[in-house]
């Protein structure tokens, strides 16, 4: 009877433990950390496309190619023309500054997440692990009620102010956030940082030889591996601690000094500022309700506001009608992300997984690889053949990228096939090797397409 006793009293403790779990997916926190995300999203994509706009990067990616590497299925998105180009650009620009605002908040994210959608199609040659990011960044925020506090938006209608939101919502984007550093962590789970220490001694070699002498010599021996773990630890242990409301204000500073060793020494472009401004999620609420509280009183002051559109004690809760299915909806849209990207990991293994043959998710690049590529035109009619010259089609950056991959020197193969002289024989030999972490160059493709498509793979 005693151990009866035990086990029911267990049984019945387990199952209010469960149900005391499930409560606090249910609980009401504050919308101040979605808000911040809300904030700091829309001040990185600003800062995005003023720097594409300025930089030359828009004109150089998406203007000068003559030809682009398409999405099946996308092709009818290319060739654009020059307007459409930097209108995408000015219009992400302007969508972005209005997320940040938060006026019209819900109509700017849903053509943000169109216009950079359009931006991501258009080439593969320039896409980038954090499109990815970007789209479900954009995508999470058009649905949420990020607006509702703290925007031009509450000015302009006081009735849609909210406080507090159930748990599950906030939790949502702290784990989208989150699934970056365990995506980067999985990246590098392989021989080469595990045991040799690739590339990040390629890395080191190159700070060296950039003038920074504290690397000088740390190239060789075990400092590489032991730096290489380091980055594996902090990118699986990270979450963790910025999740515990109790070490989040130093894991976000932790977060923030790494984003930007990484932009300072290794040029690292913009993924680590979308980074470091996303994490702004993880700080405690209250931290971020006293600073946004100041600004709203500042502001409340400034432009003499009435009504209590910017109070900051307000108490006002977010009801959802069907309170189960939006995390329902959530776990299954989480599942879809996590186990499409683990099944390939655990299929492919983490060389081919981080690489482009994924290119279309997360696709962290933690290899150093130098392409090669050679197409050749044979006229089998007289027995001539040139090297085509590559630069009249591609620019640069589209050659460099082609080159390390076997789908996209299919694809301009193909091209290049389609706009020779109509000639049953005619043929585009294409010969394309491959150097990864400093490795003699391995061949990864010798196809010779004809009239009839590829008729020798080899």
């Amino acid at each position: 009877m005693k151990s009866y006793a035990v086990m029911m009293s267990k049984g019945v403790s387990g199952k209010m433990s469960d149900s005391k779990l499930l409560g606090r997916v249910f609980n009401p926190v504050s919308l101040y950390p979605v808000v911040a995300l809300r904030l700091g999203f829309g001040a990185a994509m600003c800062m995005w496309a003023l720097y594409m706009i300025l930089s030359g990067s828009a004109f150089e990616l998406f203007v000068a190619p003559e030809f682009y590497f398409s999405y099946p299925g996308f092709e009818w998105l290319s060739p654009p023309s020059d307007f459409l180009i930097y209108s995408a650009f000015v219009l992400i620009f302007l969508c972005a500054l209005l997320i940040f605002a938060g006026w019209y908040f819900r109509l700017a994210s849903w053509i943000f997440t169109i216009a950079f959608t359009y931006i991501t199609l258009l080439d593969k040659a320039s896409y980038l692990s954090y499109y990815y990011y970007v789209l479900l960044l954009g995508f999470m925020l058009s649905i949420s009620p990020a607006h509702r506090l703290f925007s031009i938006d509450l000015i302009r209608k006081p009735t849609i102010r909210v406080d507090h939101v159930p748990a599950w919502l906030v939790l949502a984007f702290k784990i989208q956030v989150a699934l970056v550093f365990i995506f980067a962590g999985m990246a590098k789970l392989n021989a080469d940082w595990l045991f040799h220490g690739m590339p990040v001694n390629i890395w080191i070699q190159e700070l060296s030889n950039s003038g920074f002498s504290f690397f000088q010599g740390l190239e060789t021996g075990i400092t590489p591996v032991i730096f290489a773990w380091i980055l594996i630890m902090f990118d699986f242990i990270i979450p963790h601690f910025l999740l515990d409301q109790r070490t989040s204000r130093g894991a976000f500073i932790i977060v923030v000094m790494m984003q930007l060793m990484a932009i300072f020494f290794f040029h690292a472009g913009f993924f680590p500022v979308l980074t470091a401004f996303s994490c702004l999620i993880f700080l405690p609420e209250g931290s971020i309700h006293r600073f946004l509280s100041r600004v709203a009183y500042f502001l409340y002051d400034l432009f003499d506001f009435k009504g209590e559109v910017f109070n900051p004690g307000g108490s006002i809760l977010l009801q959802y009608r069907k309170k189960r299915l939006f995390p329902i909806l959530l776990a299954a849209f989480f599942s879809l992300q996590i186990m499409l990207p683990v099944t390939l990991f655990l299929n492919w293994g983490s060389s081919r997984w981080a690489d482009s043959a994924f290119r279309f998710s997360w696709d962290i690049r933690v290899h150093e690889k130098t392409g090669n590529v050679e197409f050749l035109l044979q006229d089998e009619s007289n027995g001539s053949s040139r090297v085509i010259a590559m630069k009249d089609y591609l620019t640069e950056h589209q050659i460099r990228v082609m080159a390390e991959d076997p789908d996209m020197i299919r694809q301009f193969a193909e091209h290049l096939l389609a706009s020779s002289p109509e000639n049953d024989q005619i043929r585009i030999q294409a010969n394309a090797s491959v150097s990864l972490n400093g490795r003699p160059p391995e061949r990864i493709l010798q196809d010779t397409w004809g009239t009839a498509g590829n008729i020798s793979p080899k």
